[in-house]
């Protein structure tokens, strides 16, 4: 599931990656989860700021998450990565997250990364490119 879920971003997103994976429609999933087809709908395809309004309650996410095999964690993009995913990770980014602590969405995002067919190698520059991360995306750099 991880890989299936690597890089989405929103709850929608994971939803949809998650349907596509099994081949299923948003009427099967309503239908199957019993959370109304247009609520459902909106999940899948409104932007995070809006599915944050919306702020679909644990046991909606969980009555869609049993019907996709995901926990809620998974839906929110909470849940630890497998062992089999953090052993596929690239160099030394076991080590910064083990060490720094980093959320597991953080750690998934960092996992994704490749620019320009290069990848940070050891913890220090994993915590550096993580640092700037950070900074930009709270408009500080």
């Amino acid at each position: 599931m991880y890989e299936q879920l690597a890089g989405a971003t929103t709850v929608g997103e994971r939803i949809k990656r998650l349907m596509a994976a099994q081949e299923m429609s948003l009427s099967e999933l309503s239908r199957r989860s019993g959370v109304a087809k247009g609520y459902v709908w909106e999940l899948v395809h409104s932007a995070e700021p809006v599915v944050s309004r919306m702020k679909p309650s644990a046991e909606t996410l969980y009555a869609i998450g049993t019907v996709l095999g995901a926990s809620v964690g998974d839906l929110l993009g909470k849940s630890l990565p497998t062992p089999a995913a953090i052993n596929s990770w690239p160099q030394g980014l076991r080590a910064y997250v083990e060490q720094a602590h980093v959320p597991p969405e953080e750690a998934r995002m960092l996992a994704a990364i490749n620019a320009r067919g290069r990848r940070p190698t050891t913890p220090d520059e994993w915590r550096l490119l993580h640092q700037t991360i950070r900074m930009v995306s709270e408009g500080k750099g």
